[in-house]
């Protein structure tokens, strides 16, 4: 009774198995390339994140950046081992070993092929075996992987030599194979198809290993599925957006952005800047005011209350922290231990809540706010208090240095005047400099030579005009290109202006070369245009090279421009007081004298030493306009810009009447127009040409052989569309006849010659067949039934019989 109930078992597990066809190796394969896919583009994005090596920095040379370097050059080293350590770098090492493992593994399986049914394979016979090699090694290799004889989880303990689950899988292959071997049908369709139950249409799989669907582990799978997307997934996409919502695009909360916007005006001055800061919700949120910092707070903010503006934001205690803070630092007073984490806090986010602040005063338009917000940012990098003496930037200067230079600055004459104390300064030499500063030593006045010498120095030139036009009309579209040049920035070998190279050569261009010929004569119209087209063909490749330069300096304008990276790395900034980095950042405003709006603005981009800044805007009126051309840095003091431009308007002339952007508008719709398709061909099933009616027949083939096949496995064809193609066929088969008797000697000819149809034929062995004889058609099937299609992939008395016999 064990041994009937051990086989009725084993039975139950070969109809199973019938469905459980597994490949483990396809599996590997598939997991290997989807980690490759995964872990290849996210080991780049955090490779490219650590800094093995610090960048350039002439400011390393200083003694006076030398205390703050060496701070930096620690937190780098020591960030850069927590995100070794952190979940990104362990994630990284890990999906790595993971990976690399699962390479070892697939070279030791590469001798392994993913599953195929071989019923000659698993009777380790040769194929074409007679039948009785078959019956022989069926039962040798059923005796050997029965479940009798393999009852136990130790393979030393069996038969074969092998675990007992891995036996009763055998055993159920072995049976499999030799019934399919020892049927006529299945074996036909075996070798007709690869498949011993005939063709089952073509199916796209992916590998999947067998403990994926193993009853045992059915609870835990369904657990993890409803906790990966029921809950991993919904709580990261919510807290992602909860978090991801609470910002804008430049990196500054909404709260916070709201209450910059409700404080700030055209007219803010310069000294109301730290008060609005100081109320971003950024600060209250990370530093608040604690209990235990309320003594050293109140001393710090004694000693700079005198210098306090009042805000509207002065009634909090969170606020009025960090604008303690904020004062503190810019008068260079001493900040207490207890406070000193807080104000590194405040001082690494400031600039970025600043050019929040920034950008709200750029886009209101306004013009004083604007440059009072770049103005503070000067301030905030140098540690200087408003309205302070510019040569404080320099190193090693304090007021004593300061009053020692001043009376040797202010004698340079009106020309001296009108230029900055740090360029009069530059002016003077070394020498001058060492007998004005004889309390220096060689060593700060070697720092002060090399501060001067990367001191920034910039030089402003401009051209607006309207393409294709010489005078300017209202509401024409100006095109303002501004050309900065950053003279302490080494030279850039890929610059070339070469907009003197754009004009059309004179007549008098070719003239040496044209001297020796005759005017007019053949020969000189003939050298002359031969001139002329190596001029064009010179022209052409400079036009080319000038393309590309412009692609290769300004990234934004290509078509990867959303990778875009600046030409050159950032250029750092003398600021020994800031705890952080800073680098040059610049600025570039056209403002309207007039109305003072701000007309457009611009931020440079490249860190090269030329760069040119292209703004759009329409003219105004008729009359004569002023603006001014602003270039300002928002790291140093006292290398603001200012170029005015004078432009001369004229009314538009009464045939012109629309402006240029109502121009622009129409030229826009037109080609919208143009884009549009044409509506399609019914000739071509609804496409515009003969491709396209291809490409439609092959999608109807491919809905109609779907849909035969969905029709044909639910037994609708048969029942429905069977009777109604056998009545039509009756009914069209005189003609079909005639055409036929016409066209079968070609056909026999290409089916025997160029193209065999045989298998194919099983999709029409269970249609119509039709008596030529007769002229009447009638519905037959083949002697091999072919319902079992319908039913399970393999049949389920397949093994009934297998065990009877048994």
């Amino acid at each position: 009774e064990r041994r009937q109930e051990r086989r009725a078992r084993c039975c139950h597990h070969a109809r199973a198995m019938a469905f459980e066809v597994f490949d483990d190796v396809a599996f590997y394969w598939f997991l290997f390339s989807v980690m490759v896919m995964v872990i290849v583009p996210m080991s780049y994005s955090f490779l490219s994140t650590l800094q093995l090596r610090p960048p350039a920095d002439w400011t390393r040379q200083l003694d006076s950046c030398k205390e703050k370097n060496e701070r930096i050059e620690r937190e780098r080293r020591k960030d850069l081992m927590s995100k070794l350590f952190g979940w990104r770098g362990v994630g990284f090492i890990c999906s790595w070993t993971l990976l690399i493992a699962l390479a070892m593994r697939l070279t030791v399986m590469q001798n392994e092929e993913m599953y195929t049914f071989n019923p000659y394979r698993i009777l380790a016979i040769e194929e074409g075996a007679e039948p009785g090699e078959i019956k022989k090694a069926y039962r040798k290799m059923s005796l050997k992987f029965h479940p009798d004889k393999n009852q136990d989880d130790d393979p030393e303990k069996n038969s074969c030599l092998c675990p007992a689950k891995e036996a009763a899988d055998l055993f159920i292959k072995i049976a499999k194979a030799y019934e399919t071997l020892t049927d006529d049908a299945t074996r036909d369709n075996y070798e007709k198809y690869g498949n011993p139950d005939g063709y089952h249409g073509t199916s796209v799989t992916i590998g999947l290993p067998s403990w994926l669907t193993d009853k045992d582990n059915e609870l835990a799978i369904l657990v993890a599925y409803f906790v990966a997307l029921i809950v991993i997934i919904p709580t990261v996409v919510g807290l992602w957006w909860r978090n991801s919502s609470k910002f804008l695009e430049d990196g500054v909360m909404q709260n916070t952005a709201y209450r910059f916007y409700r404080q700030i005006s055209e007219h803010t001055a310069a000294k109301f800047m730290p008060g609005i800061l100081s109320s971003a919700v950024e600060f209250s949120e990370a530093v608040p005011c604690r209990n235990n910092q309320a003594d050293d707070l109140s001393k710090l903010h004694n000693r700079v209350r005198e210098q306090f503006v009042k805000n509207q934001g002065d009634v909090n205690n969170d606020i009025m922290k960090v604008k303690t803070l904020l004062y503190a630092f810019l008068l260079r007073e001493p900040v207490p231990p207890s406070l000193q984490a807080d104000m590194q806090f405040v001082l690494s986010a400031s600039h970025r809540l600043l050019n929040g602040l920034l950008n709200i005063c750029m886009e209101q338009r306004f013009v004083t706010a604007t440059i009072n917000v770049i103005e503070f940012s000067q301030l905030l990098t140098q540690a200087m208090w408003f309205h302070s003496n510019p040569l404080l930037q320099l190193p090693h200067f304090d007021m004593a240095q300061v009053k020692a230079c001043s009376r040797l600055l202010d004698g340079g004459g009106k020309d001296a005047k009108a230029s900055s104390p740090i360029e009069k300064l530059r002016a003077l030499g070394p020498q001058k400099r060492r007998e004005a500063l004889t309390k220096l030593s060689e060593s700060q006045h070697a720092d002060i030579d090399r501060f001067l010498t990367n001191f920034p120095e910039i030089e402003i030139s401009f051209d607006a005009k309207v393409e294709d036009e010489e005078d300017v009309q209202e509401g024409d579209v100006l095109s303002l290109t501004v050309k900065v040049e950053r003279k302490h920035l080494p030279e850039d070998p890929d610059w070339v202006d070469s907009d003197e190279e754009d004009d059309e050569p004179d007549e008098d261009m070719f003239s040496k070369e044209l001297a020796h010929l005759e005017p007019d004569s053949e020969e000189y119209e003939a050298k002359k245009e031969e001139l002329m087209d190596e001029w064009r063909d010179a022209y052409y490749e400079r036009q080319k090279r000038k393309r590309e330069r412009e692609k290769a300096r300004n990234p934004q304008s290509g078509e990867l421009g959303f990778a875009a990276r600046p030409l050159h790395e950032p250029v750092p900034v003398h600021a020994p007081h800031f705890p952080e980095e800073r680098h040059e950042q610049w600025m570039v405003l056209l403002v309207d004298v007039k109305s003072n709006k701000l007309v457009g603005y611009q931020k440079l981009s490249q860190n090269s030493r030329f760069e040119k800044v292209a703004l759009k805007f329409l003219a105004p009126k008729e009359g004569v306009v002023h603006y001014e051309i602003h270039c300002l840095c928002s790291a140093y003091l006292g290398l603001d810009k200012k170029v005015l431009m004078k432009k001369s308007i004229v009314k538009r002339k009464e045939e012109e009447k629309k402006t240029a952007a109502e121009l622009a508008e129409e030229e826009d719709e037109e080609e919208e127009e143009e884009d549009e398709e044409p509506e399609g061909k019914w000739y071509y099933l609804g496409g515009n040409s003969f491709g396209e009616l291809i490409l439609n027949i092959i999608a109807l083939a491919i809905a109609g052989v779907m849909l035969f096949n969905f029709l044909y496995s639910r037994g609708l064809w048969q029942k429905y569309v069977q009777p109604l193609a056998d009545w039509v066929l009756m009914i069209a088969w005189p003609f079909l006849s005639l055409v036929g008797n016409k066209l079968l000697p070609g056909w026999l000819w290409f089916s025997t010659n160029v193209y065999d149809f045989r298998h194919v034929s099983f999709l029409f062995e269970n249609m119509t067949a039709v008596d030529m004889d007769a002229n009447a058609s009638l519905s037959t099937r083949v002697k091999n039934d072919t319902s079992f299609l319908n039913e399970d992939p393999f049949k389920p008395n397949l093994f009934n019989q297998m065990g009877d016999r048994d």
